[in-house]
């Protein structure tokens, strides 16, 4: 590299030449008017190239360092951007799969080593999105020490998880949810102190919430007509703290603010829990004695043992906004608008409901046909969505 003054046609400059080195090296030319910039351009490209000569000098190859090693930065680094219900999934297979293969170098995590792990998963009797999440940890942890210069190359490129179509998503039918909802009813009366029980599965079944969204809802959130509720925050059960849901004043990544909307029935025990419990707007709906919002692994074992009582179909708590979407949809709810209802960044993710559906679709074909002439049967207009405990 050299700085130096050449004649051109348009006059005197001052040149920097340099050769970049390495496979398909080539030579770079930079003309100037002043000797100070080329002389400034100069340093800046040559402290550059030190710079990175000293960062591929600390990358490591794979072959050198373990999963464990890998994993631990990753988890480190990862943490403060994960949910409560992420950190807690995450240790969990961390918990499983270091003890088998933290000790592996990761050169051996290839496509083959993963495609030879699903299978493995699946002879366990885990489920294709249960193996799915397994595989997204790993992947994930060598993919934060590409990015991070850790090491020199990915070796998991070209792996592929199990399909959507591989993977199944419970959820109940209308006529299960009602039936849960009227066991529930019964159970938890209007004059039981844990009245609120039942309110939680109402308001799961007939809003879609995620488990943070309903802890961390508050009186205030009732909008002022009743008929919808606001969704702006989410309670994290790890760091005990609420966290604002992204919207136009703040930015978190993944869930966005919005309203849902709030039936007859849902309204009214929201109404009857503020008076009973005489809450204030700052105060969450379903809180403890301690005025903390109740501890979801809890109330999710809560939700095990009544399932089991009922005796119907047993899914998990998350399911539940499985089912409200699903029929939501089933209802005939334009996609765009059920995707404002469950907060989905992806229209695509909304559209995933729509093959749990299809024998709803497929019935419809018997009910509707329009022909040259009109419409020889209309299809009955969607009723809201709107699950009561006597609704079965």
């Amino acid at each position: 590299m050299s700085v130096k003054k050449v004649k051109t046609i348009s006059g005197e400059k001052w040149e920097v030449y340099f050769t970049v080195a390495g496979r398909g090296s080539s030579r770079i030319r930079r003309r100037f008017d002043r000797k100070v910039d080329a002389q400034n351009f100069f340093d800046s490209f040559t402290k550059k190239q030190s710079d990175l000569l000293d960062t591929r000098a600390s990358i490591n190859n794979p072959e050198e360092v373990t999963f464990e090693k890998e994993a631990q930065f990753w988890f480190s680094n990862s943490q403060m951007r994960f949910t409560s219900s992420h950190t807690k999934r995450v240790t969990g297979i961390l918990k499983l799969i270091i003890p088998e293969m933290g000790g592996i170098t990761i050169d051996k995590i290839g496509p083959t080593f993963l495609t030879s792990f699903q299978q493995k998963m699946l002879d366990k009797g885990l489920k294709g999105a249960s193996v799915n999440r397994y595989t997204e940890v790993i992947t994930a942890i060598i993919n934060h020490s590409y990015r991070h210069r850790r090491i020199a190359y990915n070796p998991t490129m070209g792996f592929k998880k199990f399909p959507p179509s591989n993977i199944e998503m419970k959820f109940w039918e209308k006529h299960e949810a009602a039936s849960f909802l009227n066991f529930a009813n019964l159970k938890y009366p209007k004059d039981s102190e844990y009245r609120w029980v039942y309110v939680v599965y109402l308001l799961a079944l007939n809003t879609a919430l995620r488990a943070g969204e309903i802890w961390g809802l508050k009186v205030c959130d009732l909008v002022e007509d009743g008929k919808t509720l606001f969704i702006r925050r989410q309670y994290n059960r790890v760091t005990k703290s609420f966290e604002l849901l992204k919207g136009k004043k703040n930015s978190k990544k993944g869930k966005s603010s919005r309203h849902v909307p709030c039936n007859t029935s849902l309204r009214t025990e929201l109404k009857l829990l503020i008076q009973k419990a005489r809450l204030n707007s700052d105060q969450t709906f379903f809180r403890g004695k301690t005025g903390n919002p109740f501890c979801h692994d809890a109330f999710a074992e809560r939700f095990e043992r009544d399932q089991k009582q009922w005796g119907g179909k047993m899914i998990r708590f998350h399911d539940m906004r499985h089912t409200a979407i699903t029929l939501l949809i089933s209802l005939g709810v334009d996609l765009k608008t059920v995707q404002e209802i469950c907060g989905h960044e992806d229209i695509s993710t909304t559209m995933g409901y729509t093959h749990l559906i299809g024998e709803s679709i497929k019935r419809v074909a018997d009910v509707f046909s329009i022909g040259p002439l009109g419409p020889e049967k209309s299809a009955p207009e969607a009723p809201r969505l709107m699950l009561v405990g006597n609704d079965f």
